[in-house]
């Protein structure tokens, strides 16, 4: 076990000799559930995709509900892309032992859910309204690019598979948290309120402690990772 930064790191590789181990049974079944939790998600979307439908189809739509369902359908591919490839991800070389990186990881991700139980808010005009649904649209188009290039080394919790550091990673070494921040940005319009932007903060604190902890098992498990960052932003190119 490395230790870099303050996260401890496993190195998956060096359990038991090859075999169908306990490991291996824990780690089928924890992507079964967390994929079929992302297309439950997906088929969620599509059931309100389909009722947002007027019953003469597209033709009936105005401007609004048509930005809101393409919002709706970008974030519909993104839950059955994260579903497929966690379902077909490579097993990690190395991940990050403790409880930390594991409650950072999933508040991180998660967290944003609790905005859904907030009201809504009903004095926005229809500017605002369609802003919002860009910024979820872009996001989620942006996120699906991103974890496109990922392909079977995408994972939610601090973990290292594979240094991938083309398309979107040559230009900020987390695009798809960028990408994420810009959707849910959108999602706050339709919320915002102090208690959003109170779970707005939070979230992204975990967001920023979740990087932090995923550069160190990429630089414990990858030797060409610290010239990576040295030419990279983390976030926002030229800023941070």
């Amino acid at each position: 076990m490395a230790d870099v930064g303050s996260v401890p790191v496993a190195r998956a590789g060096s359990g038991p000799a090859p075999g169908y181990s306990r490991s291996q049974l824990a780690d089928l079944l924890v992507r079964l559930i967390v994929a079929s939790w992302f297309l439950l998600q997906a088929a969620n979307f599509l059931r309100a995709i389909i009722g947002m439908l007027p019953p003469a189809g597209w033709l009936e739509l105005d401007t609004l509900s048509a930005a809101r369902i393409g919002a709706k359908i970008c974030i519909f591919f993104f839950f059955v892309t994260m579903g497929l490839l966690i379902l077909v991800r490579m097993r990690p070389i190395a991940k990050a032992e403790g409880w930390q990186p594991r409650v950072t990881a999933l508040l991180g991700t998660y967290l944003l859910y609790a905005m859904l139980f907030l009201p809504q808010r009903e004095d926005l005009g229809v500017g605002l309204h369609l802003l919002s649904a860009a910024l979820v649209a872009a996001g989620n188009t942006l996120a699906l690019i991103v974890i496109s290039r990922l392909g079977r080394s995408f994972s939610i919790n601090a973990e290292a598979r594979q240094l991938v550091s083309g398309g979107p990673y040559a230009v900020v070494r987390h695009p798809l948290y960028l990408a994420e921040q810009v959707g849910l940005l959108g999602a706050f319009i339709e919320y915002a309120s102090w208690p959003a932007a109170a779970l707005m903060v939070a979230q992204f604190a975990f967001q920023v402690q979740r990087m932090r902890n995923e550069e160190a098992i990429l630089l414990a498990s990858f030797p060409d990772y610290r010239a990576y960052m040295d030419r990279t932003a983390r976030l926002i190119p030229g800023v941070w």
